[in-house]
């Protein structure tokens, strides 16, 4: 992600700014959103001419300004909900396409305690997806670094699939690079979803015929 070098946001600008992120996400920015948003000046040149993220949006008039709190949190949390079924289902039913319903199996538990993956396909060789639902590469690393802790002792190949976000696959290489937990790269990749798909070619169908028995 780049800016403009030596551009000025006066508040003029920044609440153009404002305004084109809400006409395309249908909300107003939270600080992270500002940082990972290539038109907008970042939280931390807000704080220093605007006095932060709380004062600038009075300043804009934005009525619910305190984004921390109140109904405003409580719908980002429904709508991050909403998001995330729609991302695991839409992963889901491309694994099913291409590997067969009955090779697909989802919330599969692992181990012997309570962990699970939201998806184990059955194929040749055998794999696993957990889906992340994202906007920002702060809380994609935050998510990641759970992740990872969770599944270290997995024992197939997993992928963690990044969707509902505009990042590229280099911009999540560039970001797992730079991670203080690494993860072996012969066992897991963080892919966006359109990679995932190539990768999936890695992995071969398995030829099962489904017998059903009629009865009169």
């Amino acid at each position: 992600m780049s800016r403009p070098h030596n551009k000025t946001y006066t508040l003029q600008v920044v609440r153009e700014g404002f305004e084109r992120f809400k006409r395309e996400n249908g909300h107003y920015p939270g600080a992270e959103e500002v940082d990972s948003c290539p038109y907008l000046c970042t939280s931390r040149q807000i704080q220093r001419k605007f006095g932060g993220m709380l004062k600038l949006r009075e300043s804009l008039d934005i009525i619910d300004s305190n984004y921390g709190t109140g109904d405003h949190r409580r719908q980002i949390g429904l709508n991050i909900n909403r998001l995330a079924i729609h991302s695991e289902k839409a992963v889901g039913e491309y694994l099913k396409t291409v590997f067969g319903e009955i090779c697909v199996h989802e919330e599969k538990r692992y181990g012997t305690g309570r962990n699970r993956v939201d998806f184990f396909v059955y194929a040749n060789p055998n794999f696993a997806v957990e889906v992340f639902n994202t906007y920002t590469i702060k809380h994609l690393a935050t998510n990641l670094n759970m992740k990872l802790d969770k599944f270290y002792d997995f024992p197939y190949f997993l992928y963690f699939v990044v969707t509902g976000s505009e990042f590229n696959q280099e911009s999540i290489d560039l970001m797992v690079s730079k991670k203080k937990k690494h993860f072996p790269d012969d066992k897991m990749k963080c892919i966006c979803f359109n990679e995932f798909k190539d990768y999936c070619r890695k992995h071969i169908p398995l030829q099962i015929k489904v017998q059903t028995k009629l009865f009169s």
